[in-house]
């Protein structure tokens, strides 16, 4: 991919991973869960990754690759605040990808897609989606009567009805990087979290009139995060069934 960036975001400890490991480093199939992402990544020719390293930082810059760079988190304000302390890792690229490091069975070639989507319709920020068939606390696609993306929003920041919408977003972007800088220091803290959510982003860019492209993929078992041990059972199940 030309000039194309992509900051995995892997500093959040993982509490409920019960893990003495970051949850990146925990094994799926005998595997880091980083690992699967990494090897789609690197599927798909992007070259120039930098993983946001936190929790345990040295044992996650000990496994990773010298190629790949490692920004340090070493407080963690959400995932905008993230994305701001790669900025610099990735300030040559022309489009910045930003994927979180726990989500294993995403395939190359949905990252393939949305890449191909971003650059076709040239859009100021692409991201995956999917219809889910069970519920996780992830953003909600709301859609306006031609079925664009009218606004993304965080489970906890619902309405009942919004939060009945089974179209999620699971935190795997791509962005022009020009807007993406341009926007990210206005996404504002979250009144009760105190956090800054990069999911805001696109808010921002769909109010000052940019395009952005939800690009759905048919299997949303991809687009999930591991956060428990059940969580890795699971996954480990899905891919020995192929």
């Amino acid at each position: 991919m030309p000039n194309t960036a992509v900051i995995i975001l892997a500093a959040g400890q993982g509490k409920r991973m019960q893990s003495s490991l970051p949850k990146p480093l925990v094994p799926v199939l005998g595997r880091p869960i980083i690992d699967w992402l990494l090897e789609a990544v690197h599927k798909v020719g992007v070259d120039t990754i930098s993983v946001v390293v936190g929790h345990q930082a040295d044992a996650m810059r000990e496994h990773l690759d010298d190629s790949i760079r490692t920004p340090l988190q070493s407080v963690r304000n959400g995932t905008a605040h993230a994305v701001d302390v790669a900025r610099e890792s990735v300030a040559d690229a022309d489009d910045v990808a930003v994927f979180v490091g726990d989500s294993p069975l995403i395939r190359p070639e949905s990252i393939e897609r949305l890449f191909r989507v971003h650059s076709d319709t040239q859009a100021a920020c692409s991201f995956l989606t999917a219809t889910f068939e069970q519920h996780y606390p992830y953003a909600r696609i709301i859609r306006d009567r031609g079925g664009s993306v009218s606004a993304v929003i965080e489970e906890r920041d619902c309405t009942p009805e919004q939060a009945a919408v089974t179209e999620y977003l699971t935190s795997h972007f791509v962005f022009n990087a020009e807007a993406l800088w341009s926007v990210l220091d206005n996404i504002p803290v979250h009144p009760v979290t105190k956090e800054r959510y990069l999911t805001d982003a696109i808010g921002l860019l769909l109010e000052r009139g940019d395009r952005v492209e939800a690009v759905g993929i048919n299997d949303w078992r991809e687009l999930v995060g591991l956060n428990t041990p059940e969580d890795v059972s699971w996954a480990e199940s899905v891919m020995s069934r192929g």
